[in-house]
């Protein structure tokens, strides 16, 4: 499908989230600078030093978050496909890594609540695929923008029903903020302690509640990711219609609760990367098939070592 096809699309929802999509931005990416020029900047946000752009409509204490990056080896465009609500890579063998819906369906759910005036303070973050970057700023630099937050939800979670409870291995909102979240949203939604990481992890020493949210994404980073549009459009309506004063504030931000072992500090990660190392240098023809299999080719791998490297 071309960027003209698609922007004329017959629902107002599908001409934008359509023509997003098309876009591959890795962070700090002339694409990625083009897509904040193009979609967030209109709505009058503010940036900081680290590039986030931030946005307070009124005064409720909760935090909206997305993040502008994708993990694309590349900046450009996309051709992708659409039908029966689903849209995919149009071409899943020898196109792009991913679709990008991590997290372009969450910057689309930010949108559609800042254009219809829904309280709240709103950040879409920079380089969260790089391990949050953007949300480290805030937290290390001006955490004084998160004065009077009580709750920190990020809309970059894949399926449809997940209110993470717990991230990197530590607790980062109670079960009864989860519980009171989940019952205002689509059915199916429920706690779930099973979150890795986004920026929201970051906050939980200085916000009580930090949760991420299903969006409707599926096989996230890799060539065969699809997102639901139907799901999502109904999300935009829940979130639209969520009364923030209903949720629960149960936890101590001051307090530590560990679940994963194994995720307990990013030196555990560390180790794990230098076993998955050994693993490639040890079977390295059965890697390349394996990285085939998830859409990954020579030339993209390459592009990712050069922007790493610059």
């Amino acid at each position: 499908m071309s960027y003209a096809t698609i922007k004329t699309a017959v629902s107002k929802s599908e001409t934008t989230i359509l023509p997003m999509l098309t876009s591959m931005r890795p962070a700090g990416s002339k694409a990625e600078k083009t897509f904040i020029k193009e979609w967030i900047t209109p709505l009058g946000v503010e940036a900081d030093r680290a590039g986030n752009l931030i946005k307070r409509i009124g005064d409720a204490p909760v935090l909206w978050s997305c993040h502008t990056d994708t993990v694309h080896f590349r900046g450009g465009r996309q051709a992708i496909a659409y039908g029966d609500g689903v849209v995919t890579l149009h071409d899943t063998k020898t196109g792009p890594n991913c679709l990008g819906a991590d997290d372009t369906a969450g910057v689309w759910l930010m949108r559609e609540m800042i254009l219809a005036q829904r309280p709240g303070l709103y950040v879409f973050h920079r380089g969260e695929e790089r391990g949050g970057i953007g949300s480290s700023y805030i937290a290390d630099t001006t955490p004084g923008l998160l004065d009077g937050i009580q709750c920190a939800i990020a809309l970059d979670r894949a399926s449809t029903t997940d209110v993470i409870t717990y991230q990197a291995g530590g607790r980062c909102c109670s079960n009864a903020f989860a519980t009171s979240l989940a019952a205002q949203l689509l059915p199916g939604f429920k706690p779930c302690d099973r979150g890795v990481f986004t920026d929201t992890a970051n906050y939980t020493t200085l916000v009580s509640e930090c949760t991420n949210l299903s969006v409707g994404y599926y096989n996230q980073h890799m060539a065969s990711e699809r997102l639901d549009l139907h799901f999502l459009y109904d999300l935009r309506d829940a979130l639209l219609a969520l009364d923030t004063r209903d949720l629960t504030i149960a936890r101590d931000p001051s307090a530590y609760e560990v679940t994963w072992s194994k995720y307990d500090s990013w030196d555990a990660m560390d180790e794990d990367n230098e076993t998955l190392v050994s693993l490639i240098r040890k079977y390295p023809d059965e890697t390349a098939r394996v990285m085939l299999d998830f859409g990954l080719r020579a030339e993209d791998i390459l592009a990712q070592v050069r922007f790493d490297r610059y």
